[in-house]
């Protein structure tokens, strides 16, 4: 029992640790692609 408990937590943790690591990923293109914005407006 203690065994599909411990299985269980660990899926939980992965799977958290994905969406985390998808989610700093999202942020990071949206700021390139918003510095990227900055420095054409700045050519101009």
């Amino acid at each position: 029992m203690w065994h599909i408990l411990f299985d269980l937590l660990l899926v939980s943790a992965g799977m958290g640790m994905g969406v985390v690591l998808m989610c700093i990923l999202q942020v990071g293109k949206e700021a390139d692609t918003h510095l990227e914005e900055m420095e054409r407006s700045n050519e101009k």
